[in-house]
């Protein structure tokens, strides 16, 4: 068993187990914790773009279609 096959099983023991939150609020939280870690990881490599910075990045990837 690899690597890989350990994260497929822990990801979906992991899934399982939040049966007591809703698909959109884990949606919403798996968000915010992405753009915190981001804003995180710049803020250590020295740049200075915001969580809001990055909030808005990831608005402007994830509509590609709406940015004309």
């Amino acid at each position: 068993m690899g690597r890989s096959d350990l994260i497929v099983m822990t990801k979906a023991k992991i899934t399982k187990r939040n049966t007591g939150i809703s698909p959109e609020r884990l949606a919403e939280l798996r968000r915010a914790t992405l753009i915190a870690s981001t804003g995180s990881s710049l803020l250590i490599s020295g740049s200075k773009v915001t969580n809001e910075e990055v909030e808005q990045i990831m608005n402007a990837v994830s509509r590609p279609s709406e940015q004309k």
